[in-house]
Parts: C-alpha cells; sequence; structure tokens
C-alpha cells in the first residue's frame, strides 16, 4: 500500500491489505520521519461443520469460506413431540486453544407435519374455539385436543368439516370427551382411520360454563371476562321442570338470578348447595323467552343440604336483599360473604323487621343460624361490643318449624318400642288384636279378600311380634334411640349446640349408668353419683364451647356440687367399710325354723 503525496504534521492515512494464511512480513519506506502501525483480526477457518438433532447427525465435508453457505437436509423422523435439541459441531478437531475458536451461523428450520391454527375468544359463560388442522401424511387413531381455559360442563355446540368445504356438521356424541377442562375429539371417526393425506379438519365448539339441564339455551348478549355479569340469554326450549346449573365461571360462587325476563319472574329462585354448586329454576318461563342473567355481590352457602333464594326487583348495586327459605330441610344455618363492602368494614344481615340475624367483619362471611327467615338484606353495621348469640336454632326451636312431625314420629316410634318392651306379653295382645282387626277388613274386599285376609294377618303378627321382642332388649332399644338421634340431627331435622351437647352428654350417660348398674345389681348411690360427675367434667370442658369447666367452678352452683361430691364420698366410705370389716371372713350361722303343721313345736 502506498499514499501519493506529502503527509503534514499530525496527519494520518489509512490504507487495507489482503494478508494471506500463515507468516507475513511488512516492509516500510518513507521519505521522511513517519511512524507506521498495522493492525489485523485473526480468524480459523470452519472445516467439517456437524447439525446434531436429538442424538441424530448431519455433515458437510471440507472447509466454508468466509460468506460460503450450505444447506443440510435432516430425516423427518428425527422429530418428536414437545421439546427438540439442536447441537452445531465445528473444527475438525485440531483446535489447540492458541487463536479464535471456529464459528459458523446457522438458520434452523422445521415445518409442523400437521399445520394447525387455533382461534380462541373467551366470555362469562362460553370459551369458543375454532379450530383447522391438515394432516400431512396418513395420521391412524388421529385425536384433536381443545384444552378449555376453565372447567365448562357442556358443550353448547360442536362442528366440523371436512377439507375446508360443504357444510357444517355436528360432532357425533360419541367422537367427543368432555373432561373437566379437556375436550377430545376422535378426528379418526369424523375423516377415517386412518385419516387420508392431506386432509383438513376444522373444529368450531362453543364451551358453556351453565348446564342446561333438560332444555336449550342460546347467548344472545355475551359478557367479557372481567366484567360484571350481564348475560342476556333466550331460552330455546324450556318447560317447568328446566334449571341452569352455573359452573366455575368469573363470578364463580356469587347468586345468579334474573332480570328483564320476558315473562312473569315472580317465582323464579336459585336453589344454592353445601358444595358450592347452585341452580336457576325459572317455572314461569317456556321456550322462547328471554332473560339477563345477573349476580349478587354477595356468595351465599348454606353449611348442609340446600336452599332458596329468590331475588325481588328492587335489587341494584346498593341494595343487596333476597329472600331466602328453606328447601328439602327448614332450619339449616347458612353463611353471606359480602363482596362489594370494604375489608375492615362490619356487615350484618338483618330481616325485614330490621333485626340483626349475623353479622362479621368483612372479609369473613356473616353466620346466619336459620334458613325460614324470609327477606333480609345486607347492610353496614357497627362492630359488636361483646359476642352475642345469634338467633335460637336448638333442639326445642324444632317446635316452630316444618320439621316437628318428622321428629315426632321418629322419636314416638322409639318410645311406643321401648313402652311395648316393658310389657311385653300386653304388647303382644295388642298387636294380636290389631292384625285380627286388619285381616278382618282385608277378608271382606270381594274375591280376593279370603286367600288375603290369613297372609295378611300372619306377617302383620309376626312383625308386631318382632317389634316387641326388639323392645325387650333395653341395649339394643338404646342403641336404636341413638342412631335415630344422630341421623335426625346430621339431616338437619335439629341443631344443637355445644352446650345443649355436653348437656345431653352427661343426661344420656346418667340413664345410661343407672340402668347398667340396676341390671348388673351393682347399684349404689354413690357409685352411680360419681359416674356421673366425672362424665359431667368431661363433657363441659371436652364438648363445650369455651371454658365451661371454669365458668362451672366460679359460679353459684360449684357449691352444690361440693356437697353433692362430699356426700358421694362418704357413702364410697361407708360401703368400703361395711364390705371390707374385720368380722368378714369368720363363718356365720344362719338358723331359721317354723313350727309344724300339727301344732307340735319343734323345728326344722
Amino acid at each position: 500500500m502506498s499514499h501519493s503525496g506529502i503527509l503534514g504534521e499530525g496527519e494520518t492515512t489509512t490504507k487495507p491489505i489482503t494478508l494471506s494464511q500463515g507468516t507475513n512480513t511488512i516492509d516500510i519506506s518513507t521519505g521522511g520521519s513517519v511512524g507506521a502501525e498495522a493492525s489485523w483480526q485473526e480468524t480459523t477457518e470452519t472445516i467439517d461443520p456437524v447439525v446434531d438433532v436429538n442424538g441424530n447427525t448431519v455433515s458437510h465435508s471440507g472447509t466454508l469460506a468466509d460468506g460460503e453457505t450450505v444447506s443440510l437436509d435432516a430425516d423427518p423422523s428425527w422429530l418428536r413431540d414437545g421439546q427438540n435439541n439442536v447441537t452445531v459441531h465445528v473444527g475438525d478437531g485440531s483446535y489447540s486453544g492458541d487463536g479464535p475458536e471456529p464459528q459458523v451461523d446457522v438458520e434452523y428450520r422445521h415445518d409442523l407435519e400437521s399445520p394447525r391454527t387455533v382461534d380462541y375468544e373467551s366470555e362469562a359463560l362460553s370459551e369458543r374455539y375454532n379450530i383447522s388442522k391438515t394432516y400431512t401424511t396418513p395420521r391412524a387413531n388421529a385425536t384433536l385436543t381443545v384444552p378449555h381455559a376453565r372447567t365448562v360442563l357442556s358443550m353448547r355446540a360442536l362442528d366440523y368439516r371436512l377439507n375446508e368445504t360443504g357444510s357444517w356438521s355436528s360432532v357425533p356424541q360419541s367422537a367427543a370427551n368432555l373432561s373437566g377442562t379437556t375436550l377430545d375429539i376422535d378426528v379418526s371417526a369424523l375423516a377415517g382411520d386412518p385419516v387420508p393425506e392431506g386432509t383438513t379438519v376444522e373444529v368450531r365448539s362453543t364451551g358453556s360454563r351453565v348446564d342446561a339441564h333438560d332444555s336449550e339455551i342460546s347467548v344472545v348478549r355475551a359478557t367479557p371476562v372481567g366484567f360484571d355479569m350481564d348475560s342476556r340469554i333466550r331460552l330455546d326450549s324450556w318447560n317447568s321442570g328446566s334449571y341452569l346449573e352455573v359452573g366455575e365461571t368469573p363470578q364463580s360462587g356469587l347468586v345468579y338470578y334474573g332480570e328483564n325476563e320476558s315473562y312473569s319472574a315472580e317465582s323464579d329462585y336459585v336453589e344454592l348447595y353445601s358444595d358450592g354448586s347452585q341452580q336457576f329454576y325459572a317455572p314461569n318461563a317456556s321456550s322462547g323467552s328471554r332473560l339477563t342473567l345477573n349476580t349478587l355481590s354477595a356468595r351465599v352457602s348454606p353449611e348442609r343440604n340446600s336452599m332458596r333464594v329468590r331475588v325481588p326487583e328492587s335489587v341494584n348495586a346498593t341494595n343487596t336483599e333476597f329472600v331466602v327459605e328453606p328447601a328439602s330441610v327448614v332450619g339449616d344455618s347458612w353463611t353471606a360473604e359480602y363482596v362489594a363492602g370494604t375489608d375492615g368494614q362490619w356487615y350484618a344481615v338483618v330481616d325485614g323487621s330490621g333485626n340483626e340475624l349475623g353479622s362479621a367483619e368483612k372479609p369473613d362471611a356473616i353466620e346466619v343460624s336459620r334458613d325460614d327467615v324470609g327477606l333480609v338484606s345486607i347492610v353496614p353495621t357497627e362492630e359488636p361490643s361483646q359476642s352475642t348469640d345469634g338467633p335460637g336454632g336448638g333442639i326445642f326451636a324444632a317446635a316452630t318449624t316444618g320439621n316437628l312431625p318428622s321428629l315426632i314420629v321418629l322419636f314416638g316410634s322409639v318410645g311406643m318400642l321401648f313402652v311395648a318392651g316393658t310389657r311385653p306379653e300386653s304388647s303382644r295382645e295388642a298387636v294380636e288384636r290389631f292384625a285380627g282387626s286388619v285381616g278382618g277388613l282385608v277378608g271382606r274386599v270381594p274375591r280376593i279378600g279370603g286367600a288375603l285376609e290369613s297372609a295378611v294377618e300372619g306377617g302383620l303378627s309376626s312383625a308386631g311380634s318382632g317389634l316387641v321382642t326388639v323392645g325387650e332388649n333395653r341395649l339394643l332399644t338404646g342403641a336404636i334411640g341413638v342412631a335415630v338421634a344422630v341421623a335426625a340431627n346430621e339431616a338437619g331435622l335439629y341443631s344443637i349446640g355445644p352446650e345443649t351437647g355436653a348437656i345431653l352428654a352427661v343426661g344420656g350417660i346418667a340413664v345410661g349408668s343407672l340402668f347398667l348398674l340396676r341390671e348388673a345389681d351393682e347399684f349404689t348411690t354413690a357409685r352411680w353419683i360419681a359416674i356421673v360427675a366425672v362424665a359431667g367434667v368431661v363433657a363441659l370442658q371436652g364438648l363445650g364451647e369455651g371454658d365451661l369447666l371454669a365458668e362451672f367452678v366460679n359460679s353459684d352452683a360449684f357449691l352444690i356440687a361440693i356437697l353433692i361430691g362430699g356426700y358421694a364420698v362418704i357413702q364410697l366410705v361407708r360401703e368400703y367399710r361395711a364390705n371390707n370389716g374385720p368380722d368378714d371372713d369368720r363363718p356365720q350361722v344362719i338358723v331359721g325354723g317354723r313350727f309344724r303343721d300339727s301344732g307340735d313345736e319343734g323345728s326344722d
């Protein structure tokens, strides 16, 4: 390289020069005092590059010059579902580390064997998918999976067509399986098995988060995700027994109700269950009716069984009121969680007369002890000065509910069984008379009465005699009574609090121990009092709510208990002395006698 001309003081010029591999000599000649500086970049040639795809290799033999490119074709069978690993190797293995590492730019690409497109749209009550998939090679046992974002209860629509031509058809129920969030479609059942090469399958689905039982619905106006529920629906097919089961929606747990109905809506209600599910009923609606589904600003849930909630037309965003009614069982407790309020504020459920049924500090749920309270509303309230018990829900409150007849029948039957066992002979005679009377009535039936009379009389007599035999067994009768009481409590026919439970437990132990001690001929007053006292202490401390034992010790009743306990101790000491006296081991002779009938004196 050279420069023509004169370089002034401080002037520089730069010129490129091509270097070859190996050793190069630089010769410099100038006409004056000129400084020279040379710089270059060392490179390493790329030799025998290799591309590794999931452990399978393809390579190029030789050296790649600067800017040179080659194409390497891999086998499609090397690809696998999920993650694919691609590794590039350069150099022939002779690199010793005394220069730059070999480098190469790689452009890697593989095409889908079955190209697919997916369009997704989510709403409050629906999830919609439009899927297109092309099979570039024959495929046996082909399936298509639709992974819904949330649990859907049913498929409102599921259609398909082949090769982007013709009309859409419904996917047969046998070719679709919905489980939780996943819908699997058997493509081979639609397009043949194996699916022919080049086949394009299109599927459009609408997954519903509302399961329409004995009915069909359409969403006229959808609620986008992230907005308050306000979906307009049309009841395409509906009758008085139809209902909508609400599943996992963005408003999950809130009480659903209808508004702006095209029918008389006074009888609309939603039935809530303890597992969190709910069913919306519209008895006055018919096919073609329309309504807008909305939600209360509250989650309402029974602690067990089910309850009904009706929402009046006066409800709005600032007026959360609803009508609470029992369903199959009267008197179940329930909770209400107010979601529109402010955390830290106290809220209460009040009835139509303004009586407070329960309160809590948000976000805690408000607990209400009964479900037969009618119109209620959720309003702000002051923090209570001290804890108070809610409205009555104890065992005696059953007398004011519709469960009283059932309780009378259940416990009345157990009582009759016990009475029958106390007088078995009289009871069996009464059974025989009853069986004879019924048999006589049956015998008066024309044609068949004579044949049935003896069978009916014998059956009633045997059944009644068997019940009397059960009643004679006091242990078995008591077990039946306990089982009936537990079953009635579990069914919600009555409810007992911890304190009432403790009292009933002590009472049951007192009666049971008295019976067992007398049956075993081991009864003494002191022994029985000791058993009842121990049971009372355990029940008060273990079954009560709070430290009832401490409250009892601090009460005036504790003095009476001390007196009774002292009397029991004295009696136990007397019994011990009587049974362990010094004369207990001495032989005793008891002499008895009587006068003979003849009048002669003498003794036997």
